[in-house]
Protein backbone atom coordinates (compact mmCIF):
# COMPACT_ATOMS: atom_id res chain seq x y z
CA UNK A 1 0.00 0.00 0.00
CA UNK A 2 1.21 3.62 -0.72
CA UNK A 3 0.53 6.82 1.03
CA UNK A 4 1.64 10.12 -0.32
CA UNK A 5 1.87 13.03 1.68
CA UNK A 6 2.35 16.41 -0.36
CA UNK A 7 2.31 20.10 -0.24
CA UNK A 8 4.03 20.18 3.39
CA UNK A 9 7.11 21.23 4.91
CA UNK A 10 8.93 18.02 5.83
CA UNK A 11 12.14 17.82 7.68
CA UNK A 12 15.05 15.09 6.42
CA UNK A 13 17.09 13.34 7.52
CA UNK A 14 20.13 16.24 6.78
CA UNK A 15 17.92 19.05 7.68
CA UNK A 16 16.40 20.08 4.26
CA UNK A 17 12.92 20.57 3.83
CA UNK A 18 10.87 18.68 1.18
CA UNK A 19 7.49 19.21 0.17
CA UNK A 20 6.39 15.61 -0.63
CA UNK A 21 7.16 11.92 0.58
CA UNK A 22 6.27 8.51 -0.39
CA UNK A 23 5.48 5.99 1.96
CA UNK A 24 4.96 2.09 0.84
CA UNK A 25 4.13 -0.82 3.34
CA UNK A 26 4.48 1.13 6.59
CA UNK A 27 8.38 2.97 5.10
CA UNK A 28 9.73 5.91 3.43
CA UNK A 29 10.25 5.30 0.06
CA UNK A 30 11.37 8.18 -0.59
CA UNK A 31 10.72 12.34 -0.49
CA UNK A 32 10.87 14.96 -3.06
CA UNK A 33 8.80 18.12 -4.91
CA UNK A 34 4.86 17.75 -5.27
CA UNK A 35 5.21 16.61 -8.91
CA UNK A 36 8.46 14.21 -8.38
CA UNK A 37 6.08 12.30 -5.51
CA UNK A 38 2.92 12.53 -7.34
CA UNK A 39 4.06 10.49 -10.38
CA UNK A 40 4.47 7.82 -7.51
CA UNK A 41 0.72 7.88 -7.47
CA UNK A 42 -0.78 4.63 -8.14
CA UNK A 43 -5.48 4.06 -7.65
CA UNK A 44 -4.61 2.52 -4.52
CA UNK A 45 -2.44 5.26 -2.90
CA UNK A 46 -3.88 7.28 -0.03
CA UNK A 47 -3.56 10.96 -0.64
CA UNK A 48 -3.06 13.23 2.15
CA UNK A 49 -2.89 17.17 1.42
CA UNK A 50 -0.53 18.75 4.34
CA UNK A 51 -1.65 22.09 3.26
CA UNK A 52 1.76 23.47 3.95
CA UNK A 53 2.29 22.15 7.69
CA UNK A 54 5.62 21.15 9.00
CA UNK A 55 6.30 16.87 9.18
CA UNK A 56 9.12 15.83 11.83
CA UNK A 57 10.22 12.48 12.66
CA UNK A 58 8.13 10.86 15.03
CA UNK A 59 9.12 11.85 19.20
CA UNK A 60 10.03 9.29 21.04
CA UNK A 61 10.29 9.51 24.69
CA UNK A 62 13.00 7.81 26.09
CA UNK A 63 12.41 7.60 29.79
CA UNK A 64 8.36 7.17 31.24
CA UNK A 65 6.18 5.06 33.12
CA UNK A 66 3.37 4.83 29.94
CA UNK A 67 1.27 1.97 32.05
CA UNK A 68 1.61 4.17 34.92
CA UNK A 69 0.31 7.05 33.13
CA UNK A 70 -2.44 5.11 32.41
CA UNK A 71 -3.10 3.85 34.95
CA UNK A 72 -3.37 7.63 36.56
CA UNK A 73 -6.52 8.21 34.56
CA UNK A 74 -8.52 6.41 37.36
CA UNK A 75 -7.24 8.15 40.42
CA UNK A 76 -7.45 11.84 41.47
CA UNK A 77 -4.96 14.13 39.56
CA UNK A 78 -3.14 16.48 42.45
CA UNK A 79 -1.09 18.31 39.78
CA UNK A 80 -2.86 21.85 39.32
CA UNK A 81 -3.56 22.34 43.00
CA UNK A 82 -2.80 25.29 45.34
CA UNK A 83 -3.10 24.11 48.49
CA UNK A 84 -3.84 20.81 50.93
CA UNK A 85 -7.42 21.85 51.65
CA UNK A 86 -7.90 22.10 47.71
CA UNK A 87 -6.18 18.51 47.55
CA UNK A 88 -8.17 16.96 50.15
CA UNK A 89 -11.50 18.64 48.59
CA UNK A 90 -10.98 16.95 45.09
CA UNK A 91 -10.06 13.28 46.93
CA UNK A 92 -13.28 13.79 48.77
CA UNK A 93 -15.49 14.85 45.85
CA UNK A 94 -14.12 11.93 43.71
CA UNK A 95 -14.70 9.00 46.52
CA UNK A 96 -18.39 11.04 46.59
CA UNK A 97 -18.56 11.46 42.81
CA UNK A 98 -17.95 7.47 42.28
CA UNK A 99 -19.33 6.01 45.44
CA UNK A 100 -16.34 4.14 46.54
CA UNK A 101 -17.16 1.99 49.57
CA UNK A 102 -16.12 1.63 52.97
CA UNK A 103 -12.55 -0.46 52.53
CA UNK A 104 -12.18 0.34 49.16
CA UNK A 105 -8.69 2.29 47.89
CA UNK A 106 -8.50 5.82 46.80
CA UNK A 107 -5.03 6.76 45.04
CA UNK A 108 -3.81 10.23 44.55
CA UNK A 109 -0.74 11.35 43.20
CA UNK A 110 1.36 14.31 41.63
CA UNK A 111 0.80 16.37 44.76
CA UNK A 112 3.47 19.35 44.98
CA UNK A 113 4.37 20.86 48.23
CA UNK A 114 6.15 23.98 46.46
CA UNK A 115 3.02 24.74 44.67
CA UNK A 116 0.92 24.69 47.43
CA UNK A 117 0.67 27.87 49.85
CA UNK A 118 0.81 25.31 52.61
CA UNK A 119 4.79 24.42 51.66
CA UNK A 120 4.71 21.76 53.39
CA UNK A 121 4.29 17.71 52.85
CA UNK A 122 0.88 15.75 52.80
CA UNK A 123 0.40 13.75 56.21
CA UNK A 124 -1.96 11.32 57.84
CA UNK A 125 -3.63 13.76 60.09
CA UNK A 126 -4.74 15.79 56.64
CA UNK A 127 -5.60 12.80 54.47
CA UNK A 128 -7.80 11.31 57.73
CA UNK A 129 -9.93 14.43 57.26
CA UNK A 130 -10.87 12.94 54.06
CA UNK A 131 -11.88 9.82 55.37
CA UNK A 132 -11.13 7.20 58.02
CA UNK A 133 -12.84 4.22 56.66
CA UNK A 134 -10.98 4.23 53.16
CA UNK A 135 -7.24 3.56 52.93
CA UNK A 136 -5.74 6.14 51.33
CA UNK A 137 -2.73 6.87 49.26
CA UNK A 138 -0.96 9.91 48.13
CA UNK A 139 1.90 10.41 46.05
CA UNK A 140 4.54 13.21 45.42
CA UNK A 141 4.93 14.14 41.81
CA UNK A 142 8.57 12.68 41.79
CA UNK A 143 6.63 9.16 43.21
CA UNK A 144 9.62 8.86 45.82
CA UNK A 145 7.55 10.08 48.57
CA UNK A 146 3.73 8.99 49.47
CA UNK A 147 1.32 9.99 51.79
CA UNK A 148 -1.18 7.96 53.32
CA UNK A 149 -4.21 8.03 56.15
CA UNK A 150 -4.28 6.25 59.72
CA UNK A 151 -6.19 3.34 57.89
CA UNK A 152 -3.50 2.53 55.30
CA UNK A 153 -1.00 2.36 58.38
CA UNK A 154 -3.17 0.27 59.86
CA UNK A 155 -3.08 -2.57 56.54
CA UNK A 156 0.44 -1.50 56.56
CA UNK A 157 0.92 -2.52 59.96
CA UNK A 158 2.65 0.29 60.78
CA UNK A 159 2.33 1.82 64.43
CA UNK A 160 4.30 3.31 66.69
CA UNK A 161 7.22 0.95 67.73
CA UNK A 162 7.21 -0.80 64.16
CA UNK A 163 10.39 -1.60 63.60
CA UNK A 164 11.91 -0.01 59.70
CA UNK A 165 11.44 -1.64 56.43
CA UNK A 166 14.56 -3.76 54.91
CA UNK A 167 13.56 -0.62 52.16
CA UNK A 168 11.97 2.51 52.48
CA UNK A 169 11.24 4.22 55.59
CA UNK A 170 8.12 5.95 57.03
CA UNK A 171 8.51 9.35 58.99
CA UNK A 172 7.21 9.32 62.70
CA UNK A 173 7.22 11.99 65.12
CA UNK A 174 8.48 13.15 68.38
CA UNK A 175 6.66 10.88 69.96
CA UNK A 176 7.18 7.87 67.99
CA UNK A 177 3.83 8.28 66.03
CA UNK A 178 3.90 7.21 62.36
CA UNK A 179 3.16 10.67 60.58
CA UNK A 180 1.95 8.89 57.05
CA UNK A 181 4.54 10.09 54.92
CA UNK A 182 6.29 7.60 53.81
CA UNK A 183 9.65 7.33 51.74
CA UNK A 184 10.61 4.59 48.69
CA UNK A 185 7.60 2.28 50.26
CA UNK A 186 5.36 1.88 46.90
CA UNK A 187 6.17 -1.66 46.14
CA UNK A 188 5.16 -2.38 50.08
CA UNK A 189 1.66 -0.46 48.76
CA UNK A 190 0.95 -2.03 45.69
CA UNK A 191 1.49 -5.39 47.25
CA UNK A 192 -2.02 -4.97 49.55
CA UNK A 193 -3.92 -3.48 46.15
CA UNK A 194 -5.94 -5.81 44.15
CA UNK A 195 -3.78 -6.76 41.44
CA UNK A 196 -4.72 -5.71 38.12
CA UNK A 197 -5.73 -8.60 35.03
CA UNK A 198 -4.45 -8.52 31.89
CA UNK A 199 -7.19 -7.00 30.10
CA UNK A 200 -7.51 -5.06 32.41
CA UNK A 201 -3.90 -3.81 32.11
CA UNK A 202 -4.40 -3.63 27.80
CA UNK A 203 -7.42 -1.21 28.17
CA UNK A 204 -4.65 1.22 30.44
CA UNK A 205 -1.96 0.73 27.70
CA UNK A 206 -4.67 1.20 24.44
CA UNK A 207 -5.93 4.20 26.52
CA UNK A 208 -2.29 5.63 27.12
CA UNK A 209 -1.71 4.53 23.51
CA UNK A 210 -4.12 7.04 22.31
CA UNK A 211 -2.75 9.62 24.34
CA UNK A 212 0.44 9.67 23.24
CA UNK A 213 -0.17 9.30 19.61
CA UNK A 214 -2.14 12.63 20.06
CA UNK A 215 0.56 14.12 21.15
CA UNK A 216 2.83 13.14 18.30
CA UNK A 217 5.18 10.33 20.13
CA UNK A 218 5.44 7.05 18.21
CA UNK A 219 7.85 5.31 20.28
CA UNK A 220 8.28 4.92 23.85
CA UNK A 221 10.65 3.51 26.35
CA UNK A 222 9.12 2.74 29.59
CA UNK A 223 9.74 1.62 32.95
CA UNK A 224 6.58 0.06 33.84
CA UNK A 225 7.26 -3.54 35.59
CA UNK A 226 5.95 -1.92 39.03
CA UNK A 227 3.76 0.53 37.61
CA UNK A 228 0.38 -1.41 38.32
CA UNK A 229 -0.40 -3.20 42.06
CA UNK A 230 1.21 -6.51 41.26
CA UNK A 231 4.20 -5.75 40.00
CA UNK A 232 3.76 -8.71 38.09
CA UNK A 233 6.08 -8.47 34.88
CA UNK A 234 4.82 -11.60 33.18
CA UNK A 235 1.41 -9.72 33.00
CA UNK A 236 3.16 -6.96 31.67
CA UNK A 237 5.13 -8.44 29.22
CA UNK A 238 1.66 -10.69 28.18
CA UNK A 239 -0.22 -7.44 27.78
CA UNK A 240 1.78 -6.30 25.35
CA UNK A 241 2.54 -8.75 23.51
CA UNK A 242 -1.34 -9.32 22.80
CA UNK A 243 -1.72 -6.14 22.15
CA UNK A 244 1.07 -6.05 19.51
CA UNK A 245 0.05 -8.66 18.23
CA UNK A 246 -4.15 -7.34 17.76
CA UNK A 247 -1.92 -4.58 16.05
CA UNK A 248 -4.25 -2.18 18.98
CA UNK A 249 -0.49 -0.29 19.87
CA UNK A 250 -0.47 3.22 18.63
CA UNK A 251 2.96 3.62 19.51
CA UNK A 252 6.44 1.60 19.51
CA UNK A 253 7.21 0.39 22.96
CA UNK A 254 10.47 -0.39 24.71
CA UNK A 255 10.44 -1.57 27.91
CA UNK A 256 13.33 -0.96 30.23
CA UNK A 257 13.16 -3.52 32.51
CA UNK A 258 12.94 -2.75 36.16
CA UNK A 259 15.01 -5.17 37.98
CA UNK A 260 16.28 -3.63 41.30
CA UNK A 261 18.20 -6.72 42.17
CA UNK A 262 20.13 -9.97 41.30
CA UNK A 263 16.67 -11.99 42.62
CA UNK A 264 14.74 -10.00 40.41
CA UNK A 265 17.36 -10.18 37.68
CA UNK A 266 17.31 -14.13 38.43
CA UNK A 267 13.67 -14.72 37.95
CA UNK A 268 13.63 -12.50 34.91
CA UNK A 269 16.50 -14.69 33.11
CA UNK A 270 14.39 -17.76 34.93
CA UNK A 271 11.22 -16.67 32.83
CA UNK A 272 13.30 -17.32 29.75
CA UNK A 273 13.57 -13.44 28.95
CA UNK A 274 16.31 -11.58 27.49
CA UNK A 275 16.87 -8.04 26.40
CA UNK A 276 16.03 -7.48 22.42
CA UNK A 277 13.18 -9.81 22.58
CA UNK A 278 10.27 -8.90 21.10
CA UNK A 279 9.26 -6.83 17.44
CA UNK A 280 9.58 -3.33 15.98
CA UNK A 281 5.77 -3.19 18.07
CA UNK A 282 6.98 -4.13 21.40
CA UNK A 283 10.67 -5.25 22.63
CA UNK A 284 12.08 -6.00 25.90
CA UNK A 285 14.86 -3.29 26.40
CA UNK A 286 17.67 -2.04 29.67
CA UNK A 287 17.50 -3.48 33.21
CA UNK A 288 16.31 -0.27 35.16
CA UNK A 289 17.64 0.16 38.69
CA UNK A 290 17.23 3.27 41.15
CA UNK A 291 20.09 4.45 42.78
CA UNK A 292 18.07 7.46 44.50
CA UNK A 293 15.53 9.86 45.07
CA UNK A 294 14.82 13.40 44.10
CA UNK A 295 16.08 16.43 44.41
CA UNK A 296 12.26 17.96 44.79
CA UNK A 297 11.86 15.73 48.00
CA UNK A 298 15.63 16.16 48.95
CA UNK A 299 15.87 12.14 48.08
CA UNK A 300 18.56 12.58 45.52
CA UNK A 301 22.04 11.67 46.70
CA UNK A 302 24.30 14.00 46.93
CA UNK A 303 27.92 14.00 47.77
CA UNK A 304 27.63 16.79 49.93
CA UNK A 305 25.17 17.98 52.41
CA UNK A 306 21.87 20.07 50.69
CA UNK A 307 22.42 23.55 50.76
CA UNK A 308 18.95 24.38 52.24
CA UNK A 309 19.25 21.29 54.48
CA UNK A 310 22.73 20.95 56.00
CA UNK A 311 23.57 17.14 57.63
CA UNK A 312 20.69 15.58 54.50
CA UNK A 313 22.92 13.91 51.72
CA UNK A 314 19.53 11.84 50.35
CA UNK A 315 18.56 8.57 49.83
CA UNK A 316 21.33 5.90 49.17
CA UNK A 317 19.59 3.13 47.60
CA UNK A 318 22.35 0.47 46.97
CA UNK A 319 24.50 0.98 50.53
CA UNK A 320 27.09 -1.27 49.12
CA UNK A 321 28.67 -0.61 45.76
CA UNK A 322 29.28 -4.34 45.22
CA UNK A 323 25.66 -4.56 45.19
CA UNK A 324 24.97 -2.64 42.12
CA UNK A 325 28.24 -3.28 40.17
CA UNK A 326 27.29 -7.35 40.55
CA UNK A 327 24.38 -6.76 39.17
CA UNK A 328 25.61 -4.31 36.35
CA UNK A 329 28.77 -6.99 35.72
CA UNK A 330 25.94 -9.89 35.29
CA UNK A 331 23.52 -7.62 33.22
CA UNK A 332 26.55 -6.75 30.79
CA UNK A 333 27.72 -9.62 30.08
CA UNK A 334 24.18 -11.18 29.85
CA UNK A 335 24.28 -8.41 26.58
CA UNK A 336 21.89 -5.96 28.95
CA UNK A 337 22.01 -2.60 29.04
CA UNK A 338 21.50 -0.60 32.01
CA UNK A 339 19.48 2.37 32.37
CA UNK A 340 20.14 3.59 36.13
CA UNK A 341 18.05 6.27 37.79
CA UNK A 342 20.93 8.88 39.11
CA UNK A 343 19.64 12.59 40.11
CA UNK A 344 22.83 13.24 42.96
CA UNK A 345 25.99 13.27 41.73
CA UNK A 346 27.11 10.72 44.60
CA UNK A 347 24.18 8.33 42.58
CA UNK A 348 25.55 9.16 39.21
CA UNK A 349 29.13 8.47 40.74
CA UNK A 350 28.35 5.48 41.93
CA UNK A 351 26.14 4.21 38.83
CA UNK A 352 29.67 5.58 36.42
CA UNK A 353 32.04 3.58 38.09
CA UNK A 354 29.76 0.05 38.55
CA UNK A 355 29.14 0.68 34.23
CA UNK A 356 33.06 1.61 33.44
CA UNK A 357 33.77 -1.53 35.85
CA UNK A 358 31.82 -3.50 33.66
CA UNK A 359 32.86 -2.51 30.45
CA UNK A 360 36.56 -2.84 31.56
CA UNK A 361 36.17 -6.53 32.38
CA UNK A 362 34.27 -7.34 29.31
CA UNK A 363 34.92 -4.70 26.87
CA UNK A 364 33.48 -7.16 23.72
CA UNK A 365 30.27 -6.82 24.26
CA UNK A 366 28.24 -3.47 22.83
CA UNK A 367 25.80 -1.97 24.81
CA UNK A 368 24.31 1.20 25.50
CA UNK A 369 24.43 2.25 28.98
CA UNK A 370 22.94 5.18 30.17
CA UNK A 371 22.09 7.37 33.49
CA UNK A 372 18.44 8.51 33.28
CA UNK A 373 18.22 12.47 34.42
CA UNK A 374 21.65 12.93 35.06
CA UNK A 375 20.88 16.29 36.97
CA UNK A 376 23.85 17.43 39.35
CA UNK A 377 26.80 16.90 37.63
CA UNK A 378 30.51 17.58 37.58
CA UNK A 379 33.04 18.25 34.77
CA UNK A 380 34.84 14.97 36.04
CA UNK A 381 31.91 12.79 35.88
CA UNK A 382 30.90 14.55 32.62
CA UNK A 383 33.74 13.65 31.34
CA UNK A 384 33.31 10.18 32.40
CA UNK A 385 30.48 9.83 30.90
CA UNK A 386 32.02 10.98 27.55
CA UNK A 387 34.65 8.94 27.61
CA UNK A 388 32.56 5.06 28.35
CA UNK A 389 29.88 6.13 25.66
CA UNK A 390 26.86 6.44 28.41
CA UNK A 391 23.91 7.97 27.41
CA UNK A 392 22.12 10.93 29.13
CA UNK A 393 18.71 10.39 29.41
CA UNK A 394 17.57 14.13 30.02
CA UNK A 395 14.19 15.54 30.66
CA UNK A 396 14.35 19.20 30.27
CA UNK A 397 10.90 19.84 31.20
CA UNK A 398 12.01 19.55 34.86
CA UNK A 399 13.30 22.83 34.15
CA UNK A 400 9.83 24.15 34.54
CA UNK A 401 10.13 23.27 37.94
CA UNK A 402 13.53 22.58 39.26
CA UNK A 403 14.42 25.89 38.73
CA UNK A 404 12.93 27.51 41.23
CA UNK A 405 14.44 25.00 43.39
CA UNK A 406 18.00 23.76 42.33
CA UNK A 407 20.38 26.61 43.77
CA UNK A 408 18.22 26.56 46.66
CA UNK A 409 18.99 22.49 46.82
CA UNK A 410 22.49 22.43 45.98
CA UNK A 411 24.12 25.96 45.80
CA UNK A 412 25.47 28.03 42.97
CA UNK A 413 28.39 26.19 43.08
CA UNK A 414 27.40 22.43 41.91
CA UNK A 415 25.33 23.97 39.51
CA UNK A 416 27.80 25.09 37.38
CA UNK A 417 27.90 21.61 35.52
CA UNK A 418 24.01 20.48 36.44
CA UNK A 419 21.17 20.38 33.64
CA UNK A 420 24.34 21.48 30.91
CA UNK A 421 22.49 19.99 27.86
CA UNK A 422 25.38 21.84 25.64
CA UNK A 423 28.51 20.67 27.77
CA UNK A 424 27.01 16.70 27.13
CA UNK A 425 25.58 17.47 23.76
CA UNK A 426 28.64 19.46 22.64
CA UNK A 427 30.95 16.30 24.48
CA UNK A 428 29.37 13.81 22.21
CA UNK A 429 27.45 12.30 24.86
CA UNK A 430 23.65 10.99 23.45
CA UNK A 431 21.06 13.17 25.16
CA UNK A 432 17.36 10.84 24.40
CA UNK A 433 14.96 13.37 25.87
CA UNK A 434 12.07 12.22 28.01
CA UNK A 435 9.60 13.46 30.27
CA UNK A 436 9.27 10.54 33.36
CA UNK A 437 5.57 11.36 32.75
CA UNK A 438 3.07 11.07 35.01
CA UNK A 439 6.04 13.44 36.92
CA UNK A 440 6.06 15.60 33.51
CA UNK A 441 3.35 16.06 31.11
CA UNK A 442 4.33 14.06 28.52
CA UNK A 443 3.65 16.55 25.66
CA UNK A 444 6.67 16.42 23.82
CA UNK A 445 6.38 20.35 22.55
CA UNK A 446 6.76 21.56 26.30
CA UNK A 447 10.17 20.04 26.35
CA UNK A 448 11.43 20.92 23.15
CA UNK A 449 10.18 24.31 24.99
CA UNK A 450 12.40 23.84 28.00
CA UNK A 451 15.38 23.10 26.31
CA UNK A 452 15.53 25.47 23.96
CA UNK A 453 14.53 28.40 26.41
CA UNK A 454 15.16 27.56 29.87
CA UNK A 455 11.67 29.51 30.99
CA UNK A 456 9.08 28.36 32.79
CA UNK A 457 5.20 27.64 31.27
CA UNK A 458 4.82 31.53 32.81
CA UNK A 459 7.78 32.75 30.50
CA UNK A 460 10.10 33.17 33.62
CA UNK A 461 12.79 34.58 34.21
CA UNK A 462 12.38 36.50 31.03
CA UNK A 463 16.12 36.33 29.92
CA UNK A 464 16.42 32.31 30.34
CA UNK A 465 17.67 30.09 33.26
CA UNK A 466 21.40 29.59 32.48
CA UNK A 467 20.48 29.95 28.81
CA UNK A 468 24.79 28.83 27.90
CA UNK A 469 23.60 25.08 28.78
CA UNK A 470 20.34 25.06 26.59
CA UNK A 471 20.27 23.76 23.11
CA UNK A 472 19.35 24.70 19.61
CA UNK A 473 15.67 24.01 18.41
CA UNK A 474 18.06 21.47 15.76
CA UNK A 475 19.59 19.86 18.45
CA UNK A 476 16.67 19.38 20.83
CA UNK A 477 14.51 17.38 18.13
CA UNK A 478 17.67 16.02 17.02
CA UNK A 479 17.55 14.24 20.43
CA UNK A 480 14.22 13.91 20.75
CA UNK A 481 14.20 11.24 17.58
CA UNK A 482 17.74 10.26 16.70
CA UNK A 483 19.08 10.30 20.06
CA UNK A 484 16.59 8.20 21.42
CA UNK A 485 16.74 5.88 18.78
CA UNK A 486 20.09 5.33 19.29
CA UNK A 487 19.59 3.89 22.75
CA UNK A 488 16.93 1.33 21.68
CA UNK A 489 19.39 0.12 18.73
CA UNK A 490 17.52 1.31 16.52
CA UNK A 491 18.79 5.04 14.96
CA UNK A 492 18.68 3.04 11.61
CA UNK A 493 15.77 2.75 11.12
CA UNK A 494 13.71 5.23 13.14
CA UNK A 495 14.16 8.68 14.35
CA UNK A 496 14.79 10.50 10.41
CA UNK A 497 12.49 10.92 7.89
CA UNK A 498 14.57 8.86 4.87
CA UNK A 499 14.20 6.11 2.70
CA UNK A 500 13.86 2.95 4.30
CA UNK A 501 13.13 4.29 7.75
CA UNK A 502 10.07 3.56 9.86
CA UNK A 503 7.14 5.98 8.47
CA UNK A 504 6.49 7.12 11.90
CA UNK A 505 5.70 10.88 11.49
CA UNK A 506 4.62 13.66 13.59
CA UNK A 507 2.78 16.58 11.20
CA UNK A 508 2.77 19.99 13.77
CA UNK A 509 -0.15 22.49 12.93
CA UNK A 510 2.67 25.47 13.44
CA UNK A 511 6.03 25.48 11.88
CA UNK A 512 8.60 25.01 15.57
CA UNK A 513 11.62 26.59 13.33
CA UNK A 514 9.71 29.67 12.10
CA UNK A 515 7.59 30.60 15.68
CA UNK A 516 9.16 32.25 18.86
CA UNK A 517 10.47 29.87 20.59
CA UNK A 518 8.17 31.07 23.35
CA UNK A 519 4.99 29.68 21.27
CA UNK A 520 6.65 26.19 20.79
CA UNK A 521 4.69 24.86 23.82
CA UNK A 522 1.32 26.05 22.56
CA UNK A 523 1.69 24.06 19.14
CA UNK A 524 -0.71 21.01 18.61
CA UNK A 525 -0.25 18.00 17.21
CA UNK A 526 -2.54 17.87 13.47
CA UNK A 527 -1.81 14.08 12.70
CA UNK A 528 0.52 11.26 13.87
CA UNK A 529 1.55 8.08 11.76
CA UNK A 530 3.16 4.98 13.10
CA UNK A 531 4.31 2.45 10.31
CA UNK A 532 2.42 4.39 7.47
CA UNK A 533 -0.38 4.68 9.28
CA UNK A 534 -2.44 7.27 10.65
CA UNK A 535 -2.77 6.96 14.31
CA UNK A 536 -4.26 10.23 15.55
CA UNK A 537 -6.26 13.05 13.59
CA UNK A 538 -7.07 16.55 14.94
CA UNK A 539 -10.82 16.35 14.61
Amino acid sequence: MKTILYNGKIRTADGSFKEALLIEDGLIKRTGSNDEIKKENSPDAEMIDLKGRLAVPGFNDSHMHFLNVGYNFSQVDLRNTKSIDEATALCREHIEKNGIEAGSWVQCYAWNEDSWTDKRWLCRDDLDKISEEHPIIASRVCTHVTAVNSKALELLRIKKGTPQPETGEFLVDEDGEPTGILYEMAGKLNDLITEPTVDEIKEMLMTMGRAAASKGLTSVQTDDFEGVPGNNFKNVIRAYEELAAEDKLPVRVYEQCRLADSDAYRRFKEAGLKSGEGNDIFRLGPLKAFCDGSLGARTAWLAEDYSDDPGNRGVRIYENDSELEDLVQEAHDDGMSVAIHCIGDAATAQAVSAIEKAMRKNPDVKNRHGIVHAQILNEDLIERIRAFGIAAYVQPVFLEYDLNIAESRVGAERLEDSYNYRKLYDGGVKLPFGTDSPVEDFNPLKNLYCAVTGKDFDGKPEEGWHTEKLLTLAEAVECYTLHSAYVSFEEDKKGAIAPGYFADITVLESDIFEIPPEEIKDVCVYMTMMGGRIRYMKK
